[in-house]
Formats: C-alpha cells, sequence, structure tokens
C-alpha cells in the first residue's frame, strides 16, 4: 500500500476529482491492524524492497496508515470486492476530495495490487469503445485517457464500474503487479522473497 501513495503522486495512474465509492459497500479483505511490507521484482520472484513498512489500522470501512513517508496525510483505502478474488481499490490522500483507484487480489499473506495503466490499456479501451454497442458506449465516453502519460481520470461511477468489469474480465491489461506482504506480527522479519505459483505464493524465509 505504500506503493499507493507513490502511484497517488505519478503521472500514469487511475483517478477521479472527487469520490465515487460509499462506506456501505466496502470489504474488509486485510486484518484490523497489519503491517505492509512493500517487495520489488528480481531473480525468481520479489524481493524486499528498501522502503519501510508501513502500519495500517481500519477505521470503519477503510484502512488508514499515517506513516507514509512524503504523504501529504493519512493515507485511506478502501477495498470493493468484484468477484471471489478480485477487489476495487480506492484511496485518497489527507483531505484531499481526489481518489486514485486500482485493483487487488489478497492471497496467502500477499496483497497484490495493479495500479497503473499503460499504453496497451489506453489501447484497450479504444478497442472496446469500437467494439460496443451505442448504448453501451455511454460509459466509457465518461473517462478520459491521457495521449502523453496514459493515465486516466474517471468521471462517473458508471465509467468506473465499466472499468472494474473490464479488468474482471481480462480485458484490460495494465502494467506489471505490485506486490507487498502483509504481516501482523512487526517483531517478525517478513520473507525474504515471494515466489508466485499459479495463483498461490512461496514465501522464502
Amino acid at each position: 500500500l505504500v506503493a499507493v501513495a507513490a502511484f497517488a503522486l505519478a503521472a500514469c495512474t487511475i483517478t477521479s476529482d472527487g469520490p465515487l465509492t460509499n462506506d456501505a459497500e466496502a470489504a474488509a479483505p486485510l486484518p484490523d491492524a497489519f503491517a505492509y511490507f512493500p517487495y520489488q521484482q528480481g531473480n525468481g520472484g520479489y524481493v524486499r524492497s528498501s522502503d519501510p513498512a508501513a502500519h495500517f489500522a481500519r477505521q470503519g470501512a477503510d484502512y488508514v496508515s499515517a506513516d507514509i513517508p512524503d504523504s501529504k496525510g493519512p493515507l485511506t483505502v478502501r477495498f470493493i470486492r468484484l468477484d471471489d478474488e478480485n477487489f476495487l481499490l480506492a484511496a485518497t490522500t489527507g483531505t484531499d476530495p481526489a481518489a486514485t483507484y486500482g485493483f487487488a487480489r489478497y492471497d496467502d499473506g500477499v496483497l497484490s495490487l495493479a495500479l497503473s495503466p499503460d499504453k496497451s490499456t489506453a489501447e484497450a479501451l479504444r478497442r472496446e469503445r469500437g467494439r460496443v454497442m451505442p448504448q453501451e458506449r455511454t460509459a466509457l465516453t465518461q473517462l478520459t485517457i491521457s495521449r502523453r502519460s496514459d493515465a486516466i481520470v474517471v468521471r462517473s461511477r458508471a465509467a468506473l464500474d465499466y472499468l472494474a468489469r473490464m479488468y474482471v474480465g481480462g480485458r484490460l491489461p495494465m502494467s506489471p503487479m505490485t506486490v507487498g506482504f502483509v504481516s501482523l506480527d512487526t517483531t517478525t522479519a517478513p520473507p525474504s522473497r515471494l515466489v508466485p505459483s499459479g495463483n498461490d505464493w512461496i514465501e522464502v524465509p
């Protein structure tokens, strides 16, 4: 989730100017309190990043951290279930009403995040606009894709839901996943390496 804060400051994201989700639809897939250890891609899997762990606690419908480096206030993260495996992620920082979105999956203590669109994302949306019937195209007109950075600005919940359906259906490619380990015990070192094995993860001490 440290990556969420980093992507919120980056140019290539999925964002909206104001909130498009509500408390009633929020899910709680993670523990009520935990430390999130970020990882980065390495040989044969993911290795511990040099970034420090971030500590989150559940507050109502959301998870909140106040110790994100260089953040403009607490990072608030909400998960909305899309199916048995995937969640829509919505994040805000401090009192800024703008939200950053992504897609998440939580398995074996590993939280995988798809946060950043790229040229393949933009191309998939262009194909989708040409493929669907006119009555289905309305939601797609309510999002804007930057030609320079491929960032996506979403202007309605219908557009956000359409992106989510495309992602779950395998029609919305994103940049490589960001991976982190969720730990309940901050006194114990997290795995040195995380290795994907199908839909599961192998933790290497």
